[in-house]
């Protein structure tokens, strides 16, 4: 018998065309480490808002991954296991349950002078502070993402990453909850058939990954709870390949 084999090669990242909150600048991120805890696949007649019949395809800690140390296009690591996946059924959306804490390296322009990352200044409910002195660069721990409502149908944050949690309404995020749920669709509906073995990439890109939302005193100045440094939205394609 012919074994059944996919690779989904990463991820997904998140975010955020900001509707409450107007991004003020964006820069590269050259340090993007995130970590997954589940992954299922969602059934035909999903959105971005609804994941229907979701089918539990990966469960447990990935490990940090790092997805700005590869190359726009290529696997930065794979995760989840295929083998229960029913022949005929489509599968046109992904939700991915991800650790709401992520690592970020990087520099942006604030409107009026160079900002760089450089300290873990916020918390789980608040943006970082950053540094106009290029020696201060440095890797950072940031929350993902506003705790605001408003965010876009496909985010919102979960209290628990393991299928268990309490899950906010789309487009909110709670700050009090240490992981979050994106939901992306496929280019094409994934549907596994006998003798055809689809391969699930996802291609991204990290230029303008770090996201600055504007203070009055600019990126180094104190900041309050929606203001200064957090992730921003990778470039995700999401492909099924037959």
């Amino acid at each position: 018998m012919k074994k059944i084999k996919f690779i989904f090669s990463l991820l997904v990242l998140v975010f955020l065309s900001n509707k409450s909150y107007a991004v003020s600048a964006t820069g590269e991120a050259t340090s993007y480490k995130i970590t997954m805890t589940y992954l299922e696949l969602c059934a035909d007649g999903s959105s971005a808002s609804t994941c229907l019949s979701p089918l539990v395809v990966g469960s447990g800690d990935s490990g940090t991954i790092d997805i700005a140390a590869t190359t726009a296009g290529v696997a930065a690591a794979s995760y989840g296991n295929f083998s229960a996946v029913p022949f005929g059924t489509s599968y046109t959306y992904y939700q991915v349950t991800m650790k709401r804490a992520v690592t970020i390296k990087g520099s942006l322009n604030d409107g009026s002078q160079t900002c760089y990352t450089a300290t873990d200044s916020g918390d789980i409910s608040k943006n970082v502070v950053g540094s106009v002195s290029a020696g201060d660069l440095a890797e950072v721990t940031m929350y993902m993402a506003m705790t605001i409502s408003g965010l876009g149908d496909e985010i919102n944050s979960i209290s628990a990453g393991d299928g268990t949690g309490t899950a906010q309404a789309a487009g909110t995020v709670d700050n009090d909850d240490e992981f979050f749920q994106y939901r992306g669709a496929f280019t094409k509906a994934l549907k596994l058939e006998p003798g055809k073995i689809p391969t699930l990439k996802l291609a991204f890109g990290t230029s303008s990954a770090l996201a600055y939302e504007g203070s009055s005193g600019g990126c180094a100045a104190a900041i309050t709870q929606n203001q200064g440094l957090y992730g921003g939205k990778p470039d995700v394609t999401a492909t099924v390949i037959d």
